[in-house]
């Protein structure tokens, strides 16, 4: 019999990303300049240095990051479908069917009526046990913490 493993693809967290006590934490805040020379603190509530839900804020940032110009017109159209859609509500959302389920939650498949934008959308189970419970705010502060595209 084989053995299960839910990291399929032996994927790793970056140093800092796990929470630790301040006894534990050694390493110091990650930051780094672009190449006009401003230098950004990583983590701290915020995106590079500024508010993180400031669009403004994510275009600004975007134009100092050294990444091609494929990518950066892909951020460009994320940025612009995000700025149109605004706060999600669920009465806005139309479920198109199940992607995926696990023990914090299940994944839908759902369209954003008023844009059509295709998403999916993952609904956690509030009644879960401890262990599963940090499973699931460890994995919403990845994911908080992600800046791509497509998450």
């Amino acid at each position: 019999m084989s053995k299960m493993t839910k990291n399929k693809l032996n994927l790793t967290l970056p140093p800092g990303s796990v929470d630790v006590t301040a006894s534990q934490q050694t390493t110091p805040t990650p930051s780094f300049k672009t190449p006009s020379g401003t230098e950004y603190v990583i983590g701290k509530n915020n995106l590079l240095g500024k508010a993180k839900n400031s669009i403004d804020a994510l275009t600004e940032t975007l134009e100092e990051l050294e990444i091609d110009e494929n990518a950066r017109k892909r951020i460009k159209v994320f940025l612009s479908q995000k700025e149109k859609i605004g706060e999600l509500n669920d009465d806005d959302l139309d479920k198109l069917g199940e992607l995926g389920s696990g023990n914090g939650g299940v994944v839908m498949k759902v369209r954003h009526i008023p844009t059509q934008l295709i998403m999916a959308r993952k609904l956690i189970h509030l009644e879960v046990k401890p262990a599963i419970k940090k499973q699931i705010i460890r994995e919403l502060k990845v994911l908080h913490d992600c800046n791509f595209p497509h998450i």
